[in-house]
């Protein structure tokens, strides 16, 4: 009986994987793949964080040294091949100054839309709007800066987001918008910056005119 027992058991195996063996088998080399694939992509992405970090390196001393061609290049090539990187961001801000400082408009319009819309980190992207709202505001174009002072959730970045809507507000002849703007912008402002100087000034000139 038990050799009957055995035999009927090693049936019903071979039973078993001639009906399901190939599938079990594809699944665990699956299995073997997707695992091996996932710790491939974390070493992968490890890698990129590396070098981009090297290159973000290279950007800063390249900058506090003055080699602005050096600090532009490294930057670039953060922006083309590590652009999903934290570093590509907080480059493009660094190459928005640099291009400033050289009175470069376009190369410095140029890095601040990479940031505002690329850059990974929040905080990244919401001061890349802000400064991209005030140049194209300080360039006469008040619409298009609205359209980067308009933050939904500014957080620690909101009476900035303010002060620069109510700047908006007063070019475009707005003064009941813009006064209210300026106001609430004030609340949550350095009480001794030159930002908040500017702000209250600016709100005294609207007062004056109204």
């Amino acid at each position: 009986m038990a050799n009957d027992w055995a035999h009927d058991e090693l049936a019903e195996i071979k039973e078993f994987w001639g009906k399901y063996g190939r599938v079990i088998v594809y699944g665990v080399i699956a299995a073997a793949l997707a695992v091996g694939g996932f710790f491939y992509y974390r070493h992968y992405r490890a890698q990129q964080r590396m070098l981009a970090g090297a290159l973000y390196e290279e950007v800063l001393n390249a900058a506090s040294q003055m080699r602005f061609g050096l600090a532009t290049a490294a930057g670039r090539k953060l922006e083309q091949s590590y652009e999903s990187t934290p570093y590509a961001g907080q480059a493009a801000l660094v190459l928005a100054r640099l291009a400033y400082e050289k009175n470069e408009i376009p190369a410095t319009i140029a890095a601040l839309k990479f940031a505002a819309h690329k850059g990974r980190q929040w905080s990244v992207r919401t001061t890349a709007r802000l400064r991209l709202g005030s140049l194209l505001l300080a360039l006469g174009h008040p619409h298009q800066a609205w359209g980067y002072a308009d933050i939904v959730k500014p957080y620690g970045f909101k009476s900035m987001a303010l002060g620069l809507q109510a700047e908006i507000l007063s070019r475009e002849g707005h003064k009941r918008q813009a006064l209210a703007a300026f106001n609430e912008a004030l609340k949550g402002a350095p009480k001794k910056s030159a930002l908040t100087t500017l702000w209250r000034r600016e709100r005294a000139q609207l007062q004056a005119a109204s």
